[in-house]
């Protein structure tokens, strides 16, 4: 298959290439994947820092990518952007930019513009994801604003030599898949009381990690059988037991059996830039 039938084609159907991806999907899952796949970005500023993004973005496998920046290439660009030579200086940043990166990945689609950002662009533009690069303050408020009131996720970053900056806002619920990155605890299971408040004892000296909040299940369990397979949303009295409702009516714990935690979505609310400022 072309390049270019490639590029059409992942532009209508947007399939992920799992043999492509395969490490990704086993860091992000097959979900993120997913939503990373329909992603349409604009990423603003094609200095170093920009490129580099741009250049993580586009192997991701993002479905769209604009690289956009309205200067020209001037002499000092060249000690970081690795894409930019001395036969480039005087040129549109992004448009001598997009001629690499374009080539990086056939299944997403690049292009450029040095056109000045506002509501029609984004729009017409399908954009839901802004990276916004060495950019000032005045701007990055402005951006921020429009951004969080259009349910545009935003990602703000500058570098200042050995400094840094980066902020985040991905809008009033932001559905987290694991918060954490970690795999779900699972410890080995030597007592549960059966009472009111239902006390599972562990049967290791160690701290057992469950978190108050969080959710588990059962298996294995000998006697107090109606545990397995089920549910429980716990509190953690200590750090080694923990708590998981009225167990007053199960069967008595015979032994046996682990838990293990559940991992579920979180949603997260995110401030604005000029409200996260404040």
């Amino acid at each position: 298959m072309s390049s270019t039938l490639q590029r059409q084609t992942s532009l209508l159907t947007p399939e992920i290439d799992e043999g492509l991806y395969s490490r990704q999907i086993y860091v992000m899952g097959k979900e993120a994947m997913n939503r990373l796949a329909h992603a349409h970005v604009l990423i603003s500023g094609m200095r170093g820092l920009g490129v580099e993004i741009a250049k993580n973005i586009i192997l991701g496998g993002a479905r769209t990518v604009i690289i956009h920046d309205c200067d020209k290439v001037q002499y000092e660009d060249l000690s970081s952007q690795y894409y930019f030579s001395e036969s480039d200086i005087g040129q549109n940043r992004a448009k001598v930019a997009v001629e690499k990166l374009s080539e990086l990945n056939s299944y997403v689609h690049v292009t450029h513009s040095s056109d000045i950002i506002n509501e029609t662009f984004l729009a017409a533009n399908k954009i839901n994801v802004y990276v916004l690069t060495d950019a000032k303050l005045d701007h990055q408020i402005l951006v921020g604003n429009y951004c969080h009131d259009h349910g545009i996720k935003l990602i703000i970053a500058n570098t200042k030599g050995l400094f840094g900056q980066i902020f985040c806002d991905f809008g009033e619920k932001f559905e987290v898949l694991d918060t954490n990155g970690e795999n779900p605890l699972t410890q080995v299971v030597a007592e549960i009381s059966r009472d009111d408040i239902g006390v599972v004892f562990m049967s290791t000296d160690a701290r057992h990690g469950f978190e108050d909040g969080s959710y588990v299940t059962f298996h294995g369990v000998k006697g107090m059988t109606e545990v397995n397979e089920q549910e429980f949303k716990i509190s953690v009295p200590s750090p080694f037991t923990i708590t998981i409702g009225d167990t007053s009516k199960f069967g008595s714990y015979e032994g046996g059996g682990t838990v293990t935690e559940i991992k579920k979505p979180e949603d997260i609310k995110f401030k604005s830039f000029a409200n996260a400022l404040i």
